[in-house]
């Protein structure tokens, strides 16, 4: 039986639900045995995991300015530093632990959705033998700052799309090493289900125009404000469904107005739930954030994509590639969201367009990356000396990849001479 390795980190979420939606392919198989391991949560500090996870969404959802500004200017980053960047700090302690699975483990792949997996297995390649073959998942359009330190511990670097080939050459990737699948998503979004039937599903109107507002959860809290925007500014008769994910809140509160919106809306309001697929395949258009994830989805579903213009760094690009491509607008105040969905209300040619371009984006990424470690051999572990002190490998580890960063410094320094 195949073994699989998925490295994982809580942060957006977005790369946990890649995670599970990969275990769940893979295990449909019935001939994989798959473990998946958050590196930061499970192997780092309790510190370290907060900044990653919680830190973030408050950097995000509250310090975006700042988040951005750091953010664009890790773009310049030098890419030579890459055995030294910031991010090297929250992997550092966890290689020990991370290697001492992978020789008790024996994966024959290893693949992660995050860059943080695809640095440490660098990381360990400087020193020691892993035999598996790893493969390292961008789930955003854009290529983020430090994607480079993963050179050197993966065989692949999936690309969310044919536009991020250039700019990962830039950073010092060999081409063999790059595969265009796009964003994997769970296999439900790329299955399609007629509006109509859909609606039947979900026990709303077959025939209104219908606006989903997806905006549940985590650092995102505007469901609300999005709904009294087009209570007010929208005249015409449509549906809103609304999903509010975790956010119990803001669920609460417009549960608790419901009697008093305007008759000509029909609002279907949701807590929590597990077919957010069939919800859009209902709707019309979405009313969301800028997330690889959440973004593909609609791609796969072919549904037009409205998001606030307030997004940070990845988020953000990720729309502006969706409007270069004209299936996405974006709005910075609610008086512009109202326009939008006045106007797709009245322009359901632009609508048609928009939702066919969608649809030529859409990939089987999650398909072609699970063929691909399917195909794979499996790995010898056979001559690994895997009794080792685990405890000093991170010190190890350190010394070489601050040695590397030396001698990339030296060879740059005698290239200027």
């Amino acid at each position: 039986m195949k073994k699989v390795l998925i490295l994982t980190v809580t942060a957006g979420n977005g790369h946990n639900s890649a995670a599970k939606a990969m275990k769940n392919k893979l295990e449909q198989t019935g001939q994989v045995e798959v473990r998946v391991v958050d590196i930061i949560k499970d192997y780092t500090s309790h510190f370290n995991s907060w900044i990653v996870d919680k830190g973030y969404n408050i950097a995000v959802g509250y310090l975006r300015p700042l988040y951005d500004l750091f953010y664009n200017a890790y773009f310049k980053y030098p890419v030579e530093k890459a055995s030294v960047c910031p991010p090297q700090t929250s992997v550092k302690s966890l290689n020990g632990k991370l290697l001492k699975l992978i020789y008790e483990f024996k994966p024959d792949v290893i693949y992660a959705t995050t860059y943080y997996g695809g640095m440490a297995l660098a990381n360990l390649r400087r020193v020691y033998k892993l035999p598996s073959f790893n493969i390292v998942c961008m789930l955003d359009y854009v290529v983020s700052p430090f994607w480079e330190p993963s050179i050197g511990g993966v065989e692949i670097l999936t690309m969310a799309h044919e536009d991020n080939r250039e700019k990962l050459l830039e950073k010092g990737f060999d081409n063999k090493n790059l595969l265009m699948t796009g964003i994997p998503v769970a296999e439900k979004f790329s299955k399609e289900i007629d509006k109509v039937k859909a609606r039947e599903m979900l026990g709303i109107d077959k025939d209104l125009f219908t606006v989903f507002i997806f905006y549940g959860g985590g650092h995102w809290q505007g469901s609300y404000g999005i709904l009294k925007a087009l209570l007010k500014g929208v005249k015409k008769k449509i549906q809103i469904i609304i999903c509010n994910g975790h956010n119990e809140k803001t669920k609460k509160k417009i549960d608790k107005e419901m009697g008093k919106y305007p008759e000509n809306f029909k609002i279907v309001n949701y807590g929590f739930v597990n077919n957010v697929d069939v919800i859009m395949s209902a709707s019309d258009v979405m009313i969301g954030k800028g997330g690889g994830l959440s973004t593909t989805e609609a791609v796969n579903k072919g549904l037009p994509l409205i998001a606030t213009y307030k997004l940070p760094g990845q988020e953000y690009y990720n729309i502006q590639f969706l409007k270069e491509k004209g299936v996405a607008m974006s709005f910075r105040n609610y008086k512009e969201l109202v326009r939008h969905i006045n106007y797709l209300y009245d322009s359901r040619d632009v609508l048609t367009r928009m939702s066919l371009g969608m649809k030529e984006m859409k990939t089987t990424a999650i398909d072609t990356i699970a063929e691909l470690i399917m195909s794979q051999p499996d790995a010898d572990y056979d001559g690994i000396n895997t009794s080792l002190d685990y405890g000093k490998v991170n010190k190890i580890v350190s010394h070489a990849r601050k040695r590397r960063y030396k001698e990339i410094k030296k060879q740059k320094k005698n290239k200027q001479k």
